[in-house]
């Protein structure tokens, strides 16, 4: 059998600098169940009624001590009748920029025959903007109507959520 002898036994302390890479540092999550955002745009659309504010505890991504944003959001989606051939495009902004910079983002809803339809909108992403502790930023879904039809996203009856994780490096 071994014996450990300690002097001293001190309290890891998130708030005095030091993060084990890897490890969750803050966690910002909601959900949102308003009503929908309809448009025909062929550009991309914030979802104001999905936002969600997040500070960042640590540093840019870009260095070391720093960390990245893993988020991960739902939202309802549906096309209006008459949506043979059309995409319904979906994505997430932050600050009021789409992401990805793709016309269609990080998914879509299409059918070659279809009278109108709905789905569900699901998107992970690890944001690794270089942005220092302390900045604020604005989440949001977003969609767009490639070849102009009528779409929406969001329901006051179905739950749309959020789950954002700051992660050290």
């Amino acid at each position: 059998m071994s014996t450990m002898y300690v002097n001293k036994v001190q309290e890891l302390n998130v708030g005095s600098g030091v993060h084990i890479p890897g490890h969750i540092v803050n966690v910002t999550f909601g959900t949102h169940n308003a009503a929908g955002l309809t448009h025909s745009s062929n550009s991309w659309v914030n979802y104001t009624n999905s936002n969600i504010t997040v500070t960042k505890i640590l540093g840019p991504g870009n260095v070391a001590g720093g960390s990245v944003m893993m988020i991960i959001g739902h939202a309802w989606i549906e096309y209006s009748v008459s949506a043979n051939s059309k995409h319904l495009a979906y994505s997430i902004m932050r600050n009021g920029n789409e992401l990805t910079g793709l016309n269609y983002g990080m998914g879509n809803l299409y059918s070659a025959n279809a009278g109108g339809y709905q789905s569900s909108a699901d998107v992970s992403f690890v944001d690794t903007g270089n942005y220092n502790a302390g900045t604020t930023h604005t989440y949001s879904m977003c969609l767009r109507a490639n070849n102009s039809s009528t779409v929406q996203m969001g329901n006051g009856s179905r739950l749309g959520t959020w789950q954002i994780l700051e992660i050290a490096l």
